[in-house]
């Protein structure tokens, strides 16, 4: 197993992780936790650090063009090549899907994938997130879209607020507010290159 692959499995094999601020702790998804039991004891891995204009690493700039050249292509059978780099498919969603083009129409506004590729775009449009995930030199952490997915939405800035409102309607957005979580679309690269997931978790 490579090693983007065996961080992300740590990670999704957790039931329940938690980011402690202060005294509280906040749960938060499983997809990118933050602490993790492993061999009968807690892992604590750092805290996501916001990326803020510091340039990608090159395995990562490289899969985000793949991604992005199917978008400006408007073609969503484009974005095969950017899955195909992969050994593995990246996760789409809580079950299997055997074939990702044939998933993202069906689940899709207009049944051709349209507002999947708008939704590419602007999520690489945003700030990521870096979550740290060791000293291995070739996987050292994951690149998370957008960089608040895995933050308390009571913590986030006006303008990360704005941000929120360009992925959703305002409407979803204040549900999602209420349930103080982020459940939207996210996207994770690891600094391999590796694409490990592209969905929501609504």
């Amino acid at each position: 197993m490579r090693p983007g692959n065996a961080a992300l499995a740590l990670l999704a094999a957790c039931a329940l992780v938690h980011v402690l601020i202060g005294t509280t702790a906040v749960p938060m998804p499983a997809a990118v936790g933050m602490m993790c039991a492993r061999g009968g004891r807690t892992v604590a891995l750092p805290l996501p650090q916001q990326g803020l204009g510091q340039p990608l690493p090159p395995a990562v700039a490289e899969m985000r063009d793949a991604i992005l050249t199917a978008v400006q292509s408007g073609r969503l059978e484009d974005l095969k090549i950017a899955v195909e780099l992969n050994e593995l498919k990246p996760e789409l969603a809580a079950h299997a899907v055997a074939d990702p083009v044939a998933y993202w129409r069906q689940i899709s506004a207009d049944g051709e994938g349209r507002d999947i590729l708008a939704v590419l775009e602007t999520l690489f449009d945003l700030p990521y997130a870096i979550v740290p995930l060791g000293k291995d030199v070739e996987n050292p952490g994951l690149y998370v879209w957008p960089g608040f997915a895995d933050r308390p939405l009571a913590t986030l800035s006006s303008e990360e607020d704005a941000q929120l409102l360009r992925l959703m309607p305002p409407e979803a957005a204040h549900r999602m507010k209420d349930q103080g979580r982020y459940s939207g679309w996210r996207l994770v690269i690891g600094a391999d290159g590796v694409w490990h997931s592209f969905r929501r978790f609504d």
